[in-house]
């Protein structure tokens, strides 16, 4: 079959328009900046009005912890996210173990630990955090006596991490933290992390989890 330049020029101008449109929904995803007027509409509609000062504030949230020092952010997104009330998947979503993007979690204005781990990774990213500092933690809670995750910041790769908790408002280091049993990490950031057998479905996960969020899932 032969091509007319008619054609040919057909095919670049809708070649052209699919490269824009990609990298239009890659610099309006959310990981890359406060959360955009067109999604906040999206949500509006799917959740309701109440869903626009959450992610306004959140917003907010951004401005504010940009300039200061990591330390700073780290607290400052702890207790804002840590406001959120705690509930497990079972009972927001009907499934045992479901990881929502966080403008899901802002959405619904609840969620399980996951939940919180990864809107805070999300939040200190977007404030130019680097990322290979932090890493999800499985650990179990003593005194809740079941498996927890949290959010670990590793301020050098030799420190004693500081944790990120729903459960505890303070952060402290690891030493600290009696009362949680670390089982591993997991770096969202690194393709070699503190491996075991069973982490094979923590990356599957955390590959499906990262195409939604690219793609703004609400």
């Amino acid at each position: 079959m032969k091509y007319t330049k008619k054609m040919l020029k057909y095919f670049m101008f809708i070649l052209r328009l699919l490269i824009i449109l990609l990298l239009t929904i890659h610099l309006n995803a959310f990981n890359n900046g406060p959360i955009s007027e067109k999604i906040m509409k999206k949500a509006e509609r799917k959740y309701g009005g109440k869903v626009i000062n959450r992610f306004l504030k959140y917003n907010k949230l951004l401005a504010k912890i940009k300039p200061l020092d990591e330390r700073n952010k780290l607290k400052i997104v702890n207790k804002f996210f840590n406001q959120v009330p705690y509930v497990r998947d079972i009972e927001n979503w009907k499934q045992e173990d479901y990881w929502a993007t966080p403008l899901e979690f802002l959405s619904r204005a609840k969620g399980d630990s996951e939940d919180f781990v990864i809107a805070k990774y999300f939040a200190l990213k977007t404030s130019g955090v680097d990322t290979k500092k932090l890493y999800f933690t499985y650990v179990t809670s003593k005194e809740r006596n079941e498996p927890h995750m949290v959010l670990s910041y590793f301020e050098t790769p030799s420190s004693d991490p500081f944790i990120l908790d729903n459960f505890n408002p303070n952060i402290l280091s690891a030493k600290d933290r009696d009362d949680l049993s670390p089982v591993y990490n997991f770096s969202p950031s690194s393709s070699s992390p503190q491996t075991k057998p069973s982490q094979h479905s923590t990356h599957k996960k955390w590959e499906k989890l990262y195409k939604r969020v690219q793609r703004n899932k609400l």
